[in-house]
């Protein structure tokens, strides 16, 4: 099945190659099933995945990613399978918080609501990772994140998601009118938010980050810490560590954003696995971590970075996006200096190894709702308004056109010397000076 993004072009064009691979990248893992539509993680079947060689690690960022698909039927049938057939706990995900994504861009909620039922069976299951101090806990490896040198705990991924998936869930229950199931939920969110923010703020390296069960800190800087801000549960006031996305003696790497700080003693070391966690540039962590620069910078006043940096970063991955022979490509996690696919490369001199080439065009990160959401800057959100506050500006100019938003046809243009126009349905509703963009608000 193939679907079209929308159309983008901007004046940078290894980034147009980029956008334009991640589009293809992602119609290549749509399948069609006995279930209906899923999307895969590996083009191979792998042995540990699920049902269709489904694995639920990276399904929030397919969700995230394929909102913007002109036909959204087969993310309808994704959210359905993890609900019935898939095994949606095989790894950290934040389901519920993923199909309101969804919907935030489709206006749609007929999916969200048909499966509120099962949504709450799926989150309720998860207490079975509830510790006694009221945070969840999990092994790095269930994460996703094999090797961390954060090690297994109470850890920022899963405890974020769980309240992310909550606040969804109460989302849900107030528009169906069960206003006492959402007050519960949305007090269950508030506090496990509240322990995240007490609990697993780490003072000493400025960061969130994880516990060992007994409430031991890990300290070290991992990428992980900035999660909390993807779904705005991060207090005020502890925004100083996103400057350590500039620094190139923590995450800033000439080859892209380092998993864990160079700084730390164990970072890098070795290990014979082929997916570590302990400092190597992986697209999945980047994703997550420029999404919370998104909404960071759409929501401090005074953000300690800025769009500019988010651009610079941005470059950065979409430029990571590339074979030995410079020709579009991505794979699992990369070395941080010398931009070599690190697991492709140690899987290649595995003698007799039938998944030498697994991680081709993998599907385990997002790009395209990067370029949505932060270089165009459209804000997905429930009502009849449109709300786009571009970070690209930076760029000489960029275009995006035929998106499809809340059933209307939205088009986004950008000129450093015309300025912001914007057009719904073929209609311009807002044209604005290059020196007055700053947020654009249309009634839809």
């Amino acid at each position: 099945m193939r679907i079209s993004f929308p159309s983008f072009v901007s004046s940078d064009r290894e980034l147009n190659i980029t956008y334009n691979y991640r589009c293809e990248l992602y119609n290549r893992h749509i399948k069609e099933t006995p279930a209906g539509h899923v999307i895969s993680e590996f083009l191979p079947d792998v042995p540990w995945a699920g049902i269709y060689n489904t694995i639920s690690c990276a399904a929030s960022h397919h969700f995230r990613e394929g909102r913007w698909l002109s036909d959204t039927t087969p993310l309808a049938q994704y959210a359905n399978f993890w609900c019935t057939e898939g095994n949606p706990r095989l790894y950290s995900f934040p389901l519920a918080d993923s199909i309101l994504a969804l919907e935030k861009v489709t206006g749609d909620t007929a999916t969200a609501d048909e499966l509120y039922p099962k949504l709450r069976e799926i989150h309720r299951a998860w207490d079975d990772h509830k510790t006694e101090s009221g945070l969840y806990t999990q092994l790095c490896d269930r994460d996703g994140m094999e090797f961390s040198i954060s090690g297994d705990g109470l850890r920022p991924t899963l405890n974020s998601y769980m309240a992310a998936d909550t606040y969804a869930l109460a989302h849900i229950a107030e528009r169906l009118g069960d206003v006492e199931t959402a007050c519960a939920y949305r007090a269950e969110a508030d506090g496990l938010r509240e322990l995240i923010n007490r609990k697993l703020w780490n003072e000493s390296i400025g960061m969130y980050g994880a516990l060992a069960e007994d409430g031991t800190p890990r300290n070290v800087r991992e990428q992980i810490g900035y999660i909390p801000w993807m779904y705005g549960l991060a207090d005020e006031g502890r925004d100083g560590c996103f400057r350590n996305l500039l620094d190139p003696d923590c995450f800033l790497a000439s080859a892209g954003l380092r998993t864990a700080d160079a700084r730390h003693p164990d970072y890098m070391s070795f290990n014979p696995h082929s997916c570590l966690w302990n400092g190597p540039v992986w697209p999945f962590a980047t994703a997550q971590t420029l999404t919370a620069v998104i909404e960071y910078l759409n929501t401090e006043k005074d953000p300690v970075i800025t769009a500019e940096d988010f651009m610079k970063l941005l470059l950065q991955y979409a430029y990571s996006h590339r074979d030995t022979d410079g020709t579009p490509w991505l794979d699992e996690n990369m070395h941080p200096d010398t931009g070599i696919w690190l697991a492709r490369s140690i899987l290649q001199n595995i003698p007799d190894y039938h998944l030498k080439d697994r991680g081709r065009h993998y599907n385990h990160s997002s790009f395209i709702d990067l370029v949505m959401t932060g270089v165009c800057g459209i804000r997905p959100a429930e009502g009849d308004k449109l709300v786009i506050r571009p970070l690209g500006t930076s760029l000489d100019f960029f275009t995006v056109t035929d998106v499809h938003y809340h059933g209307h046809t939205v088009g986004i243009a950008w000129d450093k010397t015309k300025g912001l126009r914007v057009t719904v349905d073929d209609l311009e509703r807002a044209c604005i000076p290059a020196d007055e963009t700053e947020e654009v608000v249309i009634t839809l």
